[in-house]
């Protein structure tokens, strides 16, 4: 059993071309593919779309490959492509919409379990939270991803971690400042919230 070739040598093969080329894709495919696409799915794209921008993804990692410098691990320059494909997909998809209003956009619903009309207090949380999420988003745009990524996606540290091209405890000290900055934003719910 021969062991498995690391991302780096897997860009290395694609960057020089030839049958070591198709090899390389394909170990980077069949070992981030899945994460990818899942990665999209989180950010609300439908499949088709989630399909389309994985494809495009592995097509600029194949056409870029002579670019990766190494000064990075190769899975975060993958991950910084991934996520670039889905930015450019969403600004030319929505051109007149702020990117903060995309990535941002229903990122604190209020739905009643019951399945009742929400209430006028809660109505009011509501919009005060997405107010101050969007004043935060305007003043912080790299920061209102993070949140996102933590709070609604519920990633792990990890990929945080790899997404930022971070150690985890940077990641985690840029995560807590997140939370601070993004707290004063929603202070002003607050008095919502307790009634």
């Amino acid at each position: 059993m021969t062991e498995q070739p690391l991302p780096e040598e897997c860009l290395r093969w694609i960057a020089q071309g030839g049958v070591l080329a198709d090899r390389g894709m394909e170990i980077l495919f069949r070992t981030y593919g899945s994460r990818v696409k899942a990665f999209f799915r989180r950010h609300r794209m439908s499949d088709e779309e989630s399909a389309d921008l994985l494809q495009e993804t592995f097509i600029k990692v194949y056409r870029s490959a002579d670019k990766f410098e190494g000064q990075s691990k190769a899975s975060t320059w993958l991950w910084v492509i991934a996520r670039n494909c889905m930015l450019d997909y969403l600004r030319s998809k929505r051109p007149t919409e702020s990117l903060d209003e995309m990535l941002d956009a229903d990122m604190f619903e209020i739905e009643s379990v019951s399945g009742s009309v929400c209430t006028t207090e809660q109505i009011g949380l509501r919009d005060c939270i997405q107010r101050g999420f969007a004043a935060f988003g305007k003043e912080h745009p790299d920061r209102v991803q993070v949140m996102q990524l933590v709070v609604v996606e519920e990633w792990d540290m990890e990929d945080v971690a790899k997404f930022l091209a971070r150690t985890p405890a940077a990641t985690r000290e840029y995560i807590s400042q997140c939370r601070k900055r993004l707290r004063q934003f929603l202070d002003p719910c607050r008095d919502l919230l307790e009634a």
